[in-house]
């Protein structure tokens, strides 16, 4: 971890990209401990931007072949998958298409024992108990499975880790995730409106309630809605309306804070007309103005970290009110909000939050916000996350899987008081200001 130009840098388990040694569908790294290698077949191939490399390609909907050689016979092999925005995930959860637009129960795991829900990718909140997928080669060394890439996937250039846990040899390779290009739909007489509920504008900010206004389609019809995600993302709206006698629908839809900013395009298909409309909608953010003298900072204890796939760091903040209430977020490098725990000020306007990250969360610049409730004082500290290791960590014997999303507060001096570091209102144990006669008079 580093500090440049105010900001806090901190290595998480996420993971570094490896060069990549092509060859005709099916492409290897240089692996960790030489010897091991990684093939990946995909139905086409394209050039990384960021690398200049070309690599596999696949589509939302599509399959890809993973091929590890050179391990350790019948040799338990860990694979994690890392996205382009950094993130380290594992194909048990990347690999369930979960057509909700946010997490609902798909199934029970048992790790170590222990019962936890499987949720997959929703496109929002992208934050599922990350369990480990671990396979065993044969007898000689080897190993193979297709995958599937769903639509919960966004575009871009993916890097695929392959630990072999008695070995320790490990190996990567790339692959890309493009849109497909096919055959403009037919809107027939179809049009879709989507506006901001209170100006009518094309474009609003985080937070914003949004009508969906579709006409031209035929009547009594069910219509099928889903939106595409800035990154390419496509997640599900949450039911389908029914048209009107004259083929017309009007529904809402909020863009809560969880949303990245953006361009989101909202596609209606008519279920009997096949009448299928695009239209789009730019979303951005909020502004937070910094006020009063409140100030924030970020600390990072390196005594406490060092685990793979995970970071401890801790919130301070000063010069708030005695006692009040402060309301903590944090903004993610693709301008999407997580709401923290609120915390309460100590008798010297202080508080601390100790805050969990771990790999399922993104590389990039984070700005963590405090907001006294009762002073209205804002400030605000930037944290630069950057990559670690690759892989999804395995936990110990009598361990189990986090299913808590990141971030998390873990300790706090609310705690202290409330014996929890969730809010669930004034810390009942704290004493009014100046309630004695000895106290200073203003």
């Amino acid at each position: 971890m580093t500090r440049k130009n105010g900001k806090t840098f901190v290595a998480l388990g996420l993971s570094v990209a490896l060069a990549t040694v092509l060859g005709l569908f099916a492409y290897r790294s240089s692996a960790a401990n030489a010897g091991a290698l990684m093939y990946v077949q995909g139905p086409t191939t394209t050039t990384c931007q960021q690398t200049s490399i070309t690599m596999p390609a696949g589509y939302q909907g599509s399959n890809f072949g993973l091929e590890l050689q050179q391990f350790w016979p019948n040799e338990p092999v860990s694979i994690s998958f890392t996205f382009p925005d950094g993130r380290v995930l594992s194909p048990v959860v990347t690999s369930i298409n979960d057509l909700n637009s946010l997490q609902n129960l798909v199934t029970t795991f048992s790790f170590n024992g222990v019962p936890i829900p499987i949720n997959g990718l929703d496109g929002v909140i992208d934050m599922p108990a990350n369990f480990p997928w671990i396979s065993f080669t044969d007898a000689g060394g080897d190993y193979y499975f297709p995958f599937t890439v769903t639509n919960k996937w966004p575009y871009g250039c993916y890097t695929f880790t392959a630990l072999g846990l008695q070995s320790n040899r490990q190996v990567a390779a790339s692959f890309a995730v493009i849109p497909q290009v096919g055959q403009a739909p037919n809107p027939g007489q179809a049009i879709l409106t989507i506006e901001d509920n209170t100006t009518g504008d094309p474009s609003s900010q985080q937070g914003a309630l949004v009508n969906i206004f579709g006409r031209g389609f035929v009547a009594q019809e069910l219509i099928s809605i889903w939106i595409t995600a800035p990154d390419g993302v496509v997640f599900s709206f949450p039911y389908q309306p029914t048209t009107s006698d004259i083929g017309s629908f009007s529904v809402p839809f909020e863009f809560n804070a969880n949303h990245p900013t953006g361009f989101y395009a909202f596609t209606a298909l008519g279920n009997t007309s096949g009448y299928q409309v695009i239209s789009r909608f730019n979303l951005t953010s909020r502004a937070s103005p910094l006020s009063g003298w409140a100030q924030l900072r970020v600390a990072y204890p390196a005594s406490r970290n060092g685990a793979q796939g995970t970071t401890f760091f801790e919130v301070q903040g000063k010069r708030f009110n005695p006692y009040e209430r402060i309301d903590i977020w944090m903004t993610l490098p693709d301008n999407a909000v997580r709401g923290l725990p609120s915390q309460y000020a100590d008798a010297n306007g202080e508080f601390f939050a100790d805050l969990h990250l771990d790999e399922r969360l993104p590389t990039g610049e984070y700005d963590f916000t405090a907001k006294g409730a009762d002073s209205g004082f804002l400030t605000i500290s930037t944290l630069s996350l950057s990559s670690g290791g690759p892989n999804v960590p395995i936990p110990g014997p009598g361990e189990t899987v986090n299913t808590i999303p990141a971030p998390q507060v873990t300790e706090s001096n609310s705690s202290l008081y409330t014996g929890s570091n969730q809010t669930l209102g004034a810390p009942t144990e704290l004493i009014p200001i100046f309630d004695s006669p000895s106290d200073p008079i203003f």
